[in-house]
């Protein structure tokens, strides 16, 4: 049921940001959203509360569930964690694999990932683009025992549907930290901009349903080209 509810909410997110219903601002009903992909209330109820979560739709008592106005211009949800091809739906999305390596966990890594010395960790370092401007200089790190190959192909596309829908990893929770930092030789270089340059950083430890550690990563964005927004209720 996770896999349909989130499978839904991407569906959705693609038909909002196509403009599809932006004549009513409107999303279909339960009922209709129920007959039309052949999933559960409960299914539906899940998707509209992932999309309310990233600040896409909110829901108006006896009314309906409505879509937030679109913000102009490359902004990421930071109440989310689907990975950017997930975040810009109709726009192209693209990563430039700079280091692709699988590693033996030192000290310093196995504590970060939570696992033994010397368990065998895979390191994924690329460039992110949205419509050809670079986004984010991205490191992240996935323990072996749970995602057993990555290859150039898969590193090249979206890292989050291959382990989710490929492997069928049941995900649990994500803990985000956001920074500001300073960009070392390589980020600087890969982002086009220069070496200590402020760029906001974001660590992601990504959990199973079960609570073990399977993904760690740390992103520098573009300080130009990333913005971030969060959904809070007021109450």
């Amino acid at each position: 049921m996770v896999t349909k509810q989130r499978g839904l909410a991407m569906e959705l997110r693609k038909r909002i940001a196509s403009g599809e219903f932006s004549v009513t601002n409107k999303l279909p009903t339960e009922d209709r959203l129920m007959e039309r992909y052949g999933v559960s209330r409960y299914c539906v109820r899940g998707a509209i509360a992932e999309l309310t979560a990233a600040g896409e739709v909110f829901p108006v008592c006896g009314s309906g569930v409505f879509v937030r106005e679109r913000r102009d211009g490359n902004y990421l949800p930071l109440g989310t964690s689907y990975g950017i091809s997930a975040d810009f739906p109709g726009r192209r999305v693209t990563s430039e694999v700079r280091e692709l390596a699988l590693v033996r966990a030192d000290a310093r890594l196995a504590l970060r990932m939570r696992c033994d010395e010397g368990d065998r960790v895979w390191r994924v370092v690329r460039l992110r683009r949205v419509d050809g401007l670079p986004i984010s200089y991205e490191t992240a790190c996935y323990l072996k025992e749970f995602v057993p190959y990555i290859g150039e192909d898969v590193a090249g596309g979206s890292l989050y549907s291959y382990v989710h829908d490929d492997l069928g990893l049941r995900f649990g929770f994500v803990d985000k930290t956001v920074y500001l930092d300073r960009l070392d030789a390589s980020a600087a270089g890969s982002l086009g901009l220069r070496e200590g340059d402020p760029s906001i950083c974001v660590e992601d430890d990504a959990f199973l349903s079960n609570g073990r550690l399977f993904n760690s990563s740390r992103s520098l964005y573009h300080s130009a080209n990333a913005r971030f927004y969060s959904a809070a209720p007021m109450r």
